[in-house]
């Protein structure tokens, strides 16, 4: 299954992807009013872990900004290594 999302002109939606692929179950804690990678505002990520947009904000140790982190560094190796 692809979950990539691409963007107007055929590139890469990164916060799309990440959004699509890091989605959680009923048994993640929900974060109100929505999850920092499901946002439009400027992201942050700030010194002590802590995950942000402009309307909320989620914990060091996140699951999910876990798993965005993760795949967005899978992603970076693999345009680096297609660049070699």
């Amino acid at each position: 299954m692809n979950l990539a999302v691409r963007a107007a002109g055929g590139d890469l939606n990164l916060q799309a992807t990440l959004s699509l692929s890091s989605a959680t179950g009923p048994d993640e804690p929900v974060i109100k009013p929505h999850h920092p990678i499901t946002c439009a505002s400027p992201l942050r990520y700030e010194e002590d872990g802590t995950f942000t947009c402009n309307h909320a904000a989620v914990p060091p140790g996140d699951y999910r900004t876990q798993s965005c982190l993760d795949h967005t560094v899978a992603l970076l190796l693999m345009e680096l290594v297609a660049n070699l």
